[in-house]
This record gives structure tokens, sequence and C-alpha cells, in this order.
């Protein structure tokens, strides 16, 4: 019940809570089987696809971490109405029943939607599966996805940028090193074509 830092700025009241964006904000849920699925094309792919997921989940311990011992409480849920709060009518059902519930208000920073899809969108960029027009809806996807962290009053601004961080962090720290030590001899002998 206690929080280390409050990282509310001007921008957190700003930003209004929109209902419909809870749609946006699960479609995270997406971006991990766009990994898979495209991650299977070829052996090189696969060993990639390996590293890749060893390098995000090594992540995602360590930002758990984060929220066991730096708790910061998300108090801006406070901005949605009492109603959608205690579960009524449409939205009430899928914010007080089930988000609410499921994510708690202490998993705040770094944002683990941001880090993640933005991770996943660097990994189909490196594959080149997105190109051209593909590639710009994939980014306002994105960026949608971003904007609503903030409109289902589920982070702050803080919780959005530090996310950023983390995923442009993880990517070209644990990510590229770690896939491209995927074409080593160990990974060709435990991941060879056909395996």
């Amino acid at each position: 019940g206690n929080s280390v830092i409050d990282p509310i700025t001007p921008i957190d009241s700003m930003v209004p809570f929109i209902g419909w964006t809870f749609v946006i904000y699960v479609s995270l849920y997406l971006y991990y089987p766009a990994a898979a699925w495209f991650g299977r094309k070829d052996g090189d792919r696969i060993r990639e696809m390996f590293a890749f997921y060893q390098a995000l989940f090594a992540m995602t311990w360590f930002v758990f971490i984060i929220f066991i011992l730096l708790p910061t409480e998300v108090y801006i849920r406070e901005d949605i109405p009492e109603s959608v709060r205690n579960g009524e009518g449409f939205w009430g059902f899928w914010y007080g029943d089930l988000m609410h519930k499921t994510d708690m208000p202490f998993n705040a920073w770094p944002s683990l939607h941001v880090a993640q899809s933005l991770m996943i969108v660097m990994l189909l960029r490196h594959w080149e599966v997105v190109k051209g027009n593909s590639e710009v809806a994939l980014w306002i996807a994105w960026v949608g996805l971003c904007i609503s962290v903030m409109t289902t009053k589920q982070h702050f601004f803080f919780d959005l940028l530090t996310g950023l961080i983390a995923g442009l962090f993880c990517w070209f720290k644990m990510c590229i090193p770690a896939m491209n030590a995927s074409s080593n001899a160990e990974w060709n002998n435990r991941f060879s074509d056909g395996n």
C-alpha cells in the first residue's frame, strides 16, 4: 500500500479517460503471437526468436523486481467514473471487473505494455516482415497502444517514458547481442534446421 514516488505530471491530468481505448490497450496480446508466427520461417530466424524471447523474459523479470522493490501506485484510476470502477455498465465489466482485478495499481513503471510491444515492433522490422505501408500501420498501432496506457488510466506518462527507455535499452543491449550470438555453434547444434 506504499508508493516510493509520485510521478504525476501535468500531462497525466490533461489526458482524459477514454473507455473504448481498452480495446487498443489489450491489442498488446496480438504482438506476442506475431513475433512467434514470423519467427518460424527458418532455422536462423527460429534461433533469433528464441534468443529474443530470452532477452524479453529477462527484462520482464527485472521490471517485476522494480514493481516489488519500488512500488508506485497508479492513483489516477480515480479519474475513471466511479460507476465504471464499480463494474457497472459495458465498460464497467472490462475495467472494474476484469482489468483492475488482474492488473494491480502498483505495477506502474516502467510500462511493460510499452517496453514489450516496442521490442516486438523492432524485431519485426529487424526481420523485415513489415515494410512500406505495413510498417507505417504497425508504428501507428504502436503509438496508439502507448497513448492507450494513459487514456485507460493504467499508467502515468512517466511509466510510458521509462517503458520506452527499458524497451530500447533491452533491444540494443540484450536482444541484438543475443540474436547475433544465436548463430554460433552451440545454438546451431541445439536448433538446427528440421529440429
